[in-house]
């Protein structure tokens, strides 16, 4: 779990190959389902409906053997946290915020739509908002800031 950029889909893909277990990536999961990309699902259906497709897929995949990336957002659903805090291993990937919206500024696929339309401020609130639902779903926390993809994933095998 963690805020957008904080490395959550790259972390997961890297854990999964390295423990040769499955990966399930909740926002490409959907992605396949709903045949559209996120922006315009939003668009089209707006956050709440998506969070409740959001919430269908964390209960799908939750308890299947596996790493699971969540959306930064999925922890706003009170389900989804209650779902979270009984999970075994949930890691917190923290960066602070200037990182972040470095990270969320230079990525290419775009694939942010909740970063399209909101203010570096609005965005800062939001991490704000979020960061006691993290910090309290989370059995682990990395700190992302200054770590690669490869060094965030072996950190946390040998914490689990």
């Amino acid at each position: 779990i963690g805020f957008m950029g904080a490395g959550k889909t790259s972390v997961a893909q890297t854990l999964s190959k390295s423990l040769n277990i499955p990966c399930y990536d909740l926002d490409k999961e959907i992605i396949k389902k709903i045949q559209i990309p996120l922006s315009d699902y939003f668009d089209k259906y707006g956050e709440t409906q998506f969070r409740q497709l959001e919430h269908q897929f964390l209960l799908k995949y939750y308890s299947i053997p596996g790493v699971i990336s969540t959306g930064g957002g999925c922890i706003e659903n009170h389900a989804n946290r209650a779902i979270l805090k009984e999970t075994s291993n949930v890691v917190y990937l923290r960066a602070n915020f200037e990182t972040l919206h470095h990270r969320i500024n230079n990525d290419k696929m775009n694939f942010r739509p909740i970063a399209k339309k909101r203010t570096t401020e609005e965005l800062k609130a939001l991490y704000m908002k979020r960061l006691i639902y993290y910090e309290t779903c989370a059995t682990y926390t990395i700190d992302t800031d200054t770590l690669n993809t490869q060094e965030v994933s072996d950190r946390i095998i040998a914490m689990i």
